[in-house]
């Protein structure tokens, strides 16, 4: 994992992962695996 990337969340998503952030009580981070891995890559995301 070179180029790790944040996410772009559209406002859905963001209250999304705020209210996941409350119901857990930690901070979350959301990572775009897209522009992390590519197709020559051998570590490929989960989907």
């Amino acid at each position: 994992m070179k180029d790790t990337k944040f996410a772009e969340l559209d406002r859905e998503q963001l209250q999304e992962l705020n209210e996941l952030e409350d119901k857990l009580g930690v901070t979350l981070v959301a990572y775009d695996t897209s522009a992390t891995y590519n197709s020559t890559s051998s570590e490929m995301p989960n989907s």
